[in-house]
């Protein structure tokens, strides 16, 4: 039993990350629909590095989510078909418009503005989608697990599931302000996180019987610490460092989910029960723990390198 929980905390590790990468898409997507001038100069330049980690890590956990529970996305995919196919379309016009806006093609009527705009709104669309999922398999509402359903309105009609979809949201719009270094009074983004955590806190509770709810607690902690952080002169470098952001992001959000553990689907699905405990997976194991180093190594590196060459082209 040991060994499960060490492969599902390594699991829950890479989906964090991908989480706060994913957050850090819908932040810069808050910053363009609403300070779009601002933007220019405090987004645009980390998109890229972004958009292009954000699928890596996703393929990351797909392929060892797979090996770990091969259960599992059989289960998803056939529950939620339509949505993971409207999904797909929409994300290949998010990279379409996020693409064309930089390297292809513009002209006096489609603007650079109106394609990240376009990028933005749709941004909007695929994290609530991947939020309504994620919710959804947490508490179980609306979910047919014996025959692979997802009922909507069962699941829109369950208030803490909207609760949660919109608490998260209102801390990743307060975020964004700290995240993108925007022009805002500092204790608004503290505030509007407070609102957030506020109402999917007692959300989270009523979706699902947390094994440890005092997880919660450095969790909400790690989420407001960058806003507080950015009101202390002595302490403003760290909330100005997105990399020390999205690791307080993906802590928290593992946090959350370690929460949760074994249990999923309103506490009706043990996870354990799922688990692939072949000679494959141990072997898969390793070679999660290897290439999840690399894979973070490289992030950092290509973080930073991009963030570097973006600033020295705005100085010349």
């Amino acid at each position: 039993m040991s060994g499960a929980i060490i492969e599902i905390a390594l699991n829950a590790a890479i989906f964090s990350m991908f989480f706060a990468m994913i957050s850090s898409e819908l932040m810069a997507a808050s910053a363009i629909v609403f300070r779009y001038e601002e933007s220019t100069s405090k987004v645009f330049k980390f998109l890229v590095p972004i958009w292009e980690v954000t699928g890596t890590f996703f393929v990351f956990y797909a392929v060892n989510i797979e090996a770990l529970v091969p259960d599992a996305l059989p289960f998803i995919a056939f529950t939620f078909t339509p949505y993971i196919l409207v999904f797909l379309i929409l994300y290949v016009g998010r990279n379409s418009a996020i693409i064309s806006a930089e390297y292809i093609w513009r002209n006096r009527i489609i603007s650079k503005k109106m394609l990240y705009r376009v990028y933005a709104v749709i941004t909007y669309i695929l994290g609530l989608m991947i939020l309504i999922i994620f919710t959804a398999v947490i508490s179980g509402a609306g979910v047919g697990f014996s025959n692979n359903s997802f009922n909507l309105f069962s699941f829109i009609s369950f208030i803490p599931d909207d609760g949660f979809i919109i608490g998260s949201a209102v801390i990743l719009f307060g975020l964004a302000s700290v995240f993108y270094d925007l022009r805002v009074r500092d204790y608004l983004p503290i505030a509007v996180i407070i609102v957030g955590m506020l109402v999917a806190g007692p959300s989270l509770l009523a979706m699902h019987d947390l094994t440890d709810k005092y997880l919660l607690i450095p969790a909400a902690v790690l989420t407001i610490a960058p806003a507080v952080l950015r009101i202390f002169p002595k302490y403003r470098f760290i909330a100005s460092s997105k990399l020390l952001i999205q690791g307080f992001l993906a802590s928290s959000s593992f946090l959350i989910i370690f929460s949760l553990y074994p249990w999923l689907l309103g506490r009706s699905l043990k996870i354990t029960t799922l688990l692939n405990s072949s000679v494959m997976q141990q072997q898969i194991f390793y070679t999660t723990i290897i290439g999840g180093i690399l894979l973070l190594m490289l992030t950092i590196v290509f973080f930073r390198v991009f963030s570097h060459v973006s600033q020295r082209g705005m100085g010349a």
